[in-house]
């Protein structure tokens, strides 16, 4: 819990020193070295119902979506450049459901839920790659993916690397920029230790990494659409799980031989692929579209306990086993949502 409370903190102070960015007032266009930002906030809703009675046999609906994105630069001195970037959104999915007495509104589902911050400063010395460091932060509002219960702010990842980096191009419109270094991960988590779900354990792991990361903002079709892209490559160096993992597999195999062998999933190449496409339609309504894929063999926001693996009660081995292979993602993920928003540019 300490080391939760800590990294909260921490991400509090980046925001109060992303909100102090967003403060300032200077003209950019007078002192190209001022704070560049901008911020957008944006709603996306869908809505229908149907009477029981209804001739077609549909149902009814009810999604919305919140998001925020943030974004502050400067350029400090001929030679230090830093970069902050806020995302936040949140979105439920509630559909109606046949029951005894016709159609119910059932118990909204997560559609959506991003929490990201990530600063990166730049020595911006006039060679063919600059020297970085960033800081990454990412959580979720609510933790779902267990059926047993809810955990809010689950799980916490900080992430530091350190490398080169080189600006393939900027504009007052757009910019590409590509980074390779190496990446230190800690993660902070809780999970469910009991099958009713009426116990949690808390847990870290750290895990380090190889880091090639293109970020790309750049507007198509004559400025009416803004494309920014994201590709994040992660080649695993170390976990520091490694041999509770392993200790995990044998315990599980122990008790299924069949059961294929995940000791090594840690080790696999990670891959983030996301494209966002934004078109406006009028000052404040706009289209969005989405795509991501996502290639995360073993997900290290894990908890590897070889007692719960190893457990004589078969209940709490088999939740136990349930929990571990919820992590274990074989082939690649995909989410594309297109969606109409209501938006407003702070700045």
């Amino acid at each position: 819990m300490t080391a939760r409370m800590a990294t909260l903190a921490l991400t509090l102070v980046a925001l109060v020193f992303a909100g102090a960015a967003f403060a300032q007032d200077a003209d950019t266009l007078v002192n190209p070295r001022a704070w560049k930002r901008t911020g957008t906030i944006s709603l996306n809703l869908s809505q229908s119902a149907f009477s029981s009675n209804w001739a077609g046999g549909d149902n009814g609906s009810v999604a919305w979506v919140f998001k925020n994105l943030s974004t502050a630069e400067r350029q400090f001195s001929e030679n230090f450049n830093l970069s902050n970037t806020l995302e936040l959104a949140f979105g439920q999915t509630a559909n109606q459901v046949d029951s005894p007495n016709g159609l119910a509104w059932d118990r909204p589902d997560k559609s959506t839920d991003v929490i990201r911050l990530e600063s990166v400063g730049r020595w911006t010395l006039g060679g063919f790659a600059d020297p970085y460091l960033a800081l990454n932060a990412e959580s979720q509002f609510l933790d779902e993916s267990d059926p047993r219960g809810t955990i809010a702010l689950n799980p916490i990842k900080l992430k530091e690397s350190a490398g080169l980096a080189r600006l393939l191009f900027k504009t007052d419109k757009s910019e590409g920029l590509t980074r390779l270094g190496v990446a230190v991960r800690q993660t902070f988590g809780e999970a469910f230790v009991d099958p009713a779900g009426l116990q949690r354990q808390s847990f870290t792991s750290n895990d380090y990494n190889l880091e090639w990361q293109t970020d790309v903002k750049k507007p198509m079709l004559e400025d009416k659409v803004l494309y920014q892209g994201t590709l994040l490559v992660l080649q695993p160096l170390g976990y520091s799980k490694s041999e509770d993992l392993e200790a995990v597999n044998t315990a599980l195999r122990a008790v299924d031989p069949s059961r294929e062998s995940i000791a090594d999933f840690w080790k696999a190449t990670d891959v983030n692929f996301r494209n966002d496409f934004t078109a406006k339609i009028t000052r404040n309504f706009g289209v969005t579209l989405t795509a991501q894929l996502v290639y995360d063999k073993f997900d290290v926001a894990a908890l590897v306990d070889p007692a719960l693996a190893a457990s004589s009660d078969p209940a709490v081995q088999a939740s136990y086993e349930a929990q571990i292979d919820k992590n274990v993602r074989k082939a690649g993920q995909f989410r594309e949502v297109l969606a109409l928003a209501i938006s407003y540019r702070m700045f």
